[in-house]
């Protein structure tokens, strides 16, 4: 994953400081996945319409983690397709529909 929203582009968005948006990071709040040039970015999935932190979130990050999976994992496995070439990922089904279900599966499958 190289592309998402930086920490200071979605402290904007938000309306916090970039230490904020940092902390709520840590604190499972927030996915992130760091790219080759060493910057950190939010993937676009984790948000609603409204540009806001899906409601479920945490609770998926808190499974991801509890399974041993760090940002990077969670990202690459909710944005990997599955089965046939344009199967819908479970990222797509987060971002358009704000179903998190999907993500769920996926991580349960691991």
């Amino acid at each position: 994953m190289t592309n998402g929203l930086t920490t200071d582009w979605l402290a904007a968005r938000l309306g916090e400081q970039p230490a904020r948006v940092e902390a709520r990071r840590r604190a499972g709040e927030l996915v992130a996945v760091r790219r080759a040039d060493g910057q950190l970015v939010f993937p676009g999935w984790q948000f609603d319409r409204t540009g806001r932190p899906h409601p479920q979130l945490s609770a998926l990050v808190a499974a991801a983690r509890a399974k041993g999976l760090d940002d990077a994992r969670l990202d690459g496995l909710l944005t990997r397709r599955a089965g046939l070439v344009g199967a819908i990922r479970p990222a797509d089904a987060v971002r358009r529909e704000g179903d998190l279900a999907p993500a769920f599966r996926a991580l349960e499958a691991v």
